[in-house]
């Protein structure tokens, strides 16, 4: 079973990895791109006055003869989420290296979010074993959803379903980040996130500020313990947790679904057995939006946001195949349901704007497209950045895994010319960019959309600027 409230972390990650390992001259990219670092920072300020929705969510694993392999599928996942330092100085006064050393003395994590009334959302309490690895687990999320993993039995509480699930150690596992160190060293190592500022100011306390491109998320490190502070709308914490935190207790009267190995089996209640419903009308929708069966797409998708209404994907295609079918009214109002939970996406404003210029609603088109730019722009060098842009372009690759008949992957040089063919699309100039065009062409055409951006950045939508 999943929880549809958590499911943004894995819907994000889904299909991101890829092989290369990119690198380019961070001092010349610094120079040439102060507009895009003005946008960030510019996206930070208003966000310390309200705090983004989050983008963090648990992931399940099952556990299975196939653990350690699913485990390491998540670090390998999230490991390509790694920071590109954007130096300041030759010799930076933060290293992420140091935020690693510190992590090893990490017991416990606290982690929470609060709502722009200051409510608590989502509350979980971590426990990190020797090996580093996450031992215990608990979170809390007012009003739908309960979970306490103790290494000895998974209790999965619905509360408004009145419902609580058991699970011996064999079976789900819930969690954050498996294995944070291994995390932290992997960003370390790769790439995918850059270097706003350090020193900032955020909510009365000093920190340096990073950007996770993948996941168009902030982290913020304190500058005093190396450790990270918050993290995709997510306050961190490291303290003891109270007394009694990863006990189980059912309430009174709650009905219990007993799933542990030699328990009496019971019939699941039948809103359980329609999440199997959703994830297989939402596979169909995905295949029929891939095949251009778009009054099809919209019936299976139209489902599957009835049965799980925070499934931020199925909402996303369903807008795409109301866009695809000329209902661009729709496809806005589905769009900005994406945005609304998920908080700024560049991938859906572009989207979102591509279709107020169906409707000639052109302030509104320019206003949208300009906040997706500057990561578009961003990705023609650090291409990490285009990840959502092209999971956005594919129903057939996402959270759920590569349905039959997707490809298996997207190259560097292929995304780069997804990107700039995008470019192309809305500024409606040529920037002679050849797939097949040798190193010199296309860095050139490269060239060519970054100073486009740098000296106008004239927005003028040409649908037939295709490559």
């Amino acid at each position: 079973m999943r929880e549809q409230n958590n499911k943004n972390f894995d819907d994000i990650v889904s299909g991101a990895i890829r092989p290369e390992n990119l690198s380019f001259d961070f001092n010349k990219w610094k120079q040439e791109h102060q507009k895009e670092l003005a946008e960030f920072k510019a996206q930070t300020n208003n966000q310390q006055a309200s705090k983004p929705v989050s983008f963090i969510s648990w992931r399940k694993i099952m556990r299975s003869s196939i653990t350690k392999l699913a485990a390491a599928a998540v670090i390998i996942a999230i490991a390509v989420f790694g920071i590109y330092l954007l130096e300041k100085s030759a010799t930076p006064a933060y290293a992420i290296e140091q935020t690693i050393k510190a992590f090893e003395n990490v017991q416990f994590m606290h982690i929470v979010r609060h709502d722009e009334a200051g409510q608590v959302r989502d509350e979980r309490w971590i426990e990190i074993g020797p090996d580093g690895i996450q031992a215990k687990y608990r979170q809390d999320t007012p009003l739908n959803f309960f979970v306490v993993d103790n290494l000895e039995n998974i209790f999965v509480y619905y509360k408004d379903k009145n419902t609580a699930v058991l699970y011996g150690p064999d079976g789900e596992k819930y969690c954050w980040i498996v294995n944070p160190r291994e995390f932290l060293k992997e960003i370390a190592a790769g790439s995918g996130s850059i270097r706003i500022e350090e020193n900032i100011d955020y909510w009365g306390k000093k920190v340096h500020h990073l950007r996770l491109l993948k996941l168009n998320m902030d982290c913020y490190i304190d500058p005093e313990s190396k450790l990270p502070m918050a993290m995709g709308g997510y306050d961190i914490s490291y303290e003891n947790p109270p007394p009694k935190t990863f006990d189980i207790v059912i309430p009174e009267g709650a009905i219990v679904v007993d799933k542990r190995l030699g328990a009496k089996p019971v019939e699941e209640p039948e809103w359980m057995k329609k999440d199997t419903s959703a994830q297989s009308n939402f596979d169909n929708g995905r295949r029929a939006l891939a095949d251009s069966r778009y009054s099809e797409a919209v019936e299976f998708l139209m489902k599957t946001v009835e049965l799980e209404h925070n499934r931020n994907w199925a909402w996303f295609w369903l807008g795409r195949a109301n866009y695809e079918s000329g209902q661009y009214d729709l496809a806005i109002y589905h769009y900005s349901k994406v945005i609304d939970m998920m908080g700024s996406q560049p991938y859906c404003y572009l989207a979102r704007g591509l279709a107020y210029v169906k409707k000639g609603i052109e302030n509104a088109a320019k206003e949208d497209i300009s906040k997706a730019l500057p990561t578009m722009i961003i990705a023609l060098r650090h291409i990490e950045a285009s990840v959502l842009f092209d999971l956005a372009d594919d129903p057939l690759r996402c959270a759920d895994g590569l349905l039959e008949g997707c490809h298996e992957g997207i190259n560097k040089e292929q995304s780069i010319a997804m990107m700039v063919n995008r470019l192309r699309i809305i500024s409606g100039q040529n920037f002679n960019y050849d797939p097949n065009g040798t190193v010199e062409q296309k860095e050139q055409a490269i060239t060519a959309c970054e100073e486009w951006y740098k000296n106008s950045g004239q927005i003028k939508v040409t649908f037939d600027a295709n490559l």
